[in-house]
């Protein structure tokens, strides 16, 4: 029994240990967009809630999107989002935030997945080495967290009477910016222009539900 366990245990070293991985803590290959819509001159039609003007500079960043959970033998990776770590010639480094790791499994530093294949989802050990399993998952993008991503909007309210209620909005890094927040009112009996903040819109027609 002894000499089962001792090679039980070898054939274990062996499957994490073949081939050194190191993480790489890189970055992500960050996208830089300009936002500002609508176009001048374009009628749009925007519902309650709904964002009826945006500008700004927004950064991308590239996250793992594992969509069923993997019930691995030594590790399990939950259903969530992984932002990217890094990367290097052959693989894209993830978070492990949330891994699962076994009683008998190593420490873990990283998700690991190869650039051109979209089956095989690996754990990286602290110790370099990795345990793949077959999982679903997707590559995307998400507004950067960590960039310097700025956006003001202006977001439909109602209309109470002949007054339109709107709201302004900052959001600098995905997050909303509450001291730079800001509500106004508008009355439509005195003009169908309004403007806040250098955008103006004409008011073709405004309920309660949404406003052209």
């Amino acid at each position: 029994m002894k000499r089962l366990i001792q090679t039980a245990s070898l054939a274990l070293v062996t499957i994490l240990g073949s081939g050194c991985t190191t993480v790489q803590y890189n970055g992500t290959n960050s996208v830089q967009k300009s936002v500002d819509y609508p176009e001048i001159g374009q009628v749009i039609t925007v519902y309650v809630g709904d964002h009826m003007v945006q500008k700004g500079i927004m950064i991308e960043e590239d996250f793992l999107l594992v969509t069923k959970t993997v019930d691995g033998a030594l590790y399990d990776i939950p259903a969530s989002k992984y932002v990217q770590l890094g990367f290097d010639s052959s693989q894209d480094f993830y978070s492990a935030t949330g891994v699962v790791r076994g009683a008998f499994a190593d420490p873990f530093s990283a998700l690991s997945v190869k650039k051109n294949q979209n089956t095989e989802i690996c754990v990286v050990t602290t110790f370099g080495g990795s345990a793949c399993y077959q999982g679903e998952f997707e590559r995307k993008k998400q507004i950067s967290e960590r960039g310097n991503s700025f956006q003001q909007t202006l977001i439909y309210s109602g209309r109470v009477g002949n007054k339109i209620n709107i709201g302004y909005r900052e959001f600098s890094n995905n997050n909303a910016r509450p001291a730079f927040n800001n509500n106004v009112e508008y009355d439509l009996s005195s003009s169908n222009t309004i403007g806040y903040k250098g955008a103006f819109l004409e008011v073709i027609k405004a309920d309660n539900s949404s406003i052209t």
